[in-house]
């Protein structure tokens, strides 16, 4: 008796330990650029990224042959890709999604990979790439590639806003063939340990914020230029400055969230300004 409940003591017990380093490893984040996802079975990262399903369930896999017409493709590099079957006509629609990225230290950051997307007749899919700056935010799409690609191509580099939280890759289906990506890379110049310093480092205050009509600005150093960047790094404003205090205009802003830089001799620091 005594022999069984123990048993079933440490099984629990082993259970919980599983479970709890399933979780963080599901959670894992990627901090090192340039990262690169192999989707390789040794990939140390393959097992954190998911799926979501926006139109039915077709579910991307990590394969070596490709579902539909792949006739003579291999993976661009390694034995596998990440491969959308495309076996339907229900124009199924699902994203890929990468673990929790921190961009913290990459200054200018990117996504880049290799596809390939053929026609089926006169049919063909949809490729998308999307970023979003939080688990519960909206995803932004920043492009989208619909045509005849039947060797493996690169998507370019893609901009990445510096928020940007997770990347994912869309297909959506029109009875083309399978749609395939491999060795993405996500990249940028990682920041200098004095860069750190000058960016952690905080000589400007601004206040309100939110801001409605008016953000001010204070600071213990001289300001030569603010700069207002919108949610997906598009310079909004810049205002040229050579002051230690004043105020800049953003009644015509519309409502939601900001990055504004304030450049002093101390480097350029950040700000996240919400504005009603």
């Amino acid at each position: 008796m005594k022999t069984k409940l123990f048993s079933k003591f440490v099984s629990k017990r082993t259970y919980l330990a599983i479970a709890v380093l399933g979780i963080s490893f599901m959670n894992a984040q990627i901090t090192t650029f340039p990262w690169t996802e192999t989707f390789e079975d040794n990939s140390p990262t393959r097992a954190s990224w998911t799926q979501i399903y926006e139109v039915n369930n077709m579910s991307w896999t990590f394969a070596s042959t490709a579902s539909t017409g792949g006739t003579g493709v291999t993976a661009y590099e390694g034995t596998k890709f990440a491969n959308y079957p495309g076996t339907s006509h229900n124009f199924d629609k699902t994203k890929l999604v990468s673990p929790v990225l921190n961009l913290s230290g990459v200054n200018s950051p990117t996504v880049s990979f290799y596809y390939i997307n053929k026609l089926w007749g006169s049919d063909q899919n949809w490729l998308r790439v999307f970023y979003r700056t939080s688990a519960t935010a909206a995803w932004v799409q920043l492009a989208e590639f619909h045509s005849n690609i039947t060797a493996w191509t690169s998507s370019g580099s893609i901009g990445l806003p510096p928020t940007t939280y997770q990347i994912a890759i869309e297909c959506e289906t029109d009875y083309g063939y399978s749609t395939l990506v491999d060795a993405l890379v996500v990249s940028g110049a990682n920041l200098s340990v004095s860069d750190v310093k000058k960016t952690v480092k905080s000589s400007i205050s601004y206040y309100p914020n939110p801001a409605q009509n008016v953000l001010n600005y204070k600071s213990s150093e001289k300001v030569s230029q603010i700069t207002v960047y919108n949610s997906v790094g598009q310079k909004i404003q810049s205002h040229k400055t050579d002051s230690d205090q004043g105020r800049l205009d953003v009644s015509a802003l519309p409502s939601g969230t900001y990055i504004v830089t304030g450049e002093t001799a101390l480097g350029t620091e950040t700000f996240k300004m919400i504005k009603k």
